[in-house]
């Protein structure tokens, strides 16, 4: 069974899809988003939501441009997209210090605002008195801090409502369902089966998460992503919060959100697509909240939250046609970097659709790398 035809379909309803969508509706072309649960149900809501731009030695890197333009983007998006969507997503300059613990981090840290700083980065070293001026919670044996050169924050979920509503406003629309296979014919896509219906359209972009890996068979091309499973504890404070969170050198860290939670976080653990929270995580989360402040560690634990970002077998997102396929194309495999990165993937993902020449070279995130 067939349904009324879709120009852009946009499978799945995550923050690269969505900001796809807002971008392909800026320049006039309204697509169908289908999600399999609700919009932003997974990674893309349950996010820390924090902004950073590159580290010297990131902008050194494939990725680097990626990360600055997106960074850059984003604070351009903040000047605007509130009023376009309606929604206070909560952006707000500012956001984590990276404190030293031992001897090693602090010469490392040392050594990277140096070179940060010949390079004309405004980033500083802060002895242990200046960063708990900025984070009056630290109470950690710390020898000091990053401040990097700047770095922001939203709250994830409302960014990606955000998006969404801008672009519906202009024409995009959202329907429930799980995409299941691919119509094509040769090398033409003709659309895109929803259970067992037909969608027919001309272009999809498949930015499912780690779910886009089903695509390989579609496709039949290798997608390698796979889901890496993060949780966060959200805990409730009877302090007034500080501008500044903090994180170590790990995976664990502080940060102070508008709504007035803090979120604790976070793992990383190769599980499959088991999405449930753990005890396990919990205490682990928690004994970093007791070990670094009195305050976190008396404060009141509201909820625990568990997704699965998806990650790229070498790392790089995947911004990319589908070789063999025409009117196909992979927006996928942003890692922990999905809600700093989607303002831009979203922008390159249209250009790619509309056959125009994307922003930045796309080589490095290009579909082919992995099967060359």
């Amino acid at each position: 069974m067939a349904t009324k035809h879709a120009d852009v379909v946009i499978c799945g309803g995550g923050v690269i899809g969505l900001a796809t969508a807002y971008h392909l509706a800026q320049r006039g072309v309204p697509t169908l988003i289908i999600e399999a649960d609700a919009v932003a149900a997974g990674a893309s809501g349950a996010a820390a939501g924090l902004l950073s731009p590159p580290t010297l030695a990131q902008l050194r890197t494939p990725f680097g441009p990626l990360l600055q333009s997106s960074f850059d983007a984003h604070l351009a998006l903040a000047g605007h997209l509130p009023d376009e969507s309606g929604v206070d997503y909560e952006f707000a300059r500012g956001g984590m210090l990276q404190v030293a613990l031992t001897d090693v981090e602090e010469r490392t840290d040392r050594e990277r605002v140096a070179a940060e700083r010949r390079a004309g980065l405004p980033t500083r070293w802060l002895d242990p008195d200046e960063a708990r001026s900025l984070c009056g919670w630290i109470d950690l044996p710390i020898r000091g801090a990053v401040l990097p050169a700047d770095n922001a924050q939203c709250d994830a979920y409302r960014f990606s409502l955000a998006l969404l509503a801008a672009a519906e406003r202009l024409g995009a629309s959202v329907r429930t369902g799980r995409v299941t296979g691919v119509a094509r014919t040769g090398d033409r896509l003709t659309g895109v089966y929803v259970g067992e219906e037909l969608i027919p359209c001309g272009t999809a972009v498949f930015a499912m998460g780690p779910w886009t890996k089903a695509a390989a068979s579609w496709f039949q091309t290798p997608v390698p992503i796979e889901p890496l499973k993060g949780q966060i504890v959200r805990v409730r404070t009877s302090q007034p919060a500080p501008r500044y969170g903090f994180g170590d050198h790990g995976d664990n860290y502080a940060t102070p959100k508008a709504s007035g939670l803090v979120y604790l976080g976070t793992t990383e653990e190769r599980a499959g697509f088991d999405i449930s929270p753990t005890t396990a995580a919990r205490d682990q989360i928690l004994a970093f909240a007791l070990r670094a402040s009195a305050t976190l560690g008396e404060a009141d634990v509201i909820q625990q939250t568990a997704c699965l970002r998806p990650l790229s077998a070498d790392g790089l997102p995947i911004i990319s046609p589908v070789p063999g396929l025409q009117g196909a194309f992979v927006g996928s495999g942003h890692g922990r970097k999905g809600i700093l990165l989607a303002p831009l993937s979203g922008q390159l993902l249209a250009q790619l659709v509309l056959g125009e020449q994307p922003a930045l070279d796309l080589r490095p995130f290009d579909l082919r790398r992995f099967s060359s």
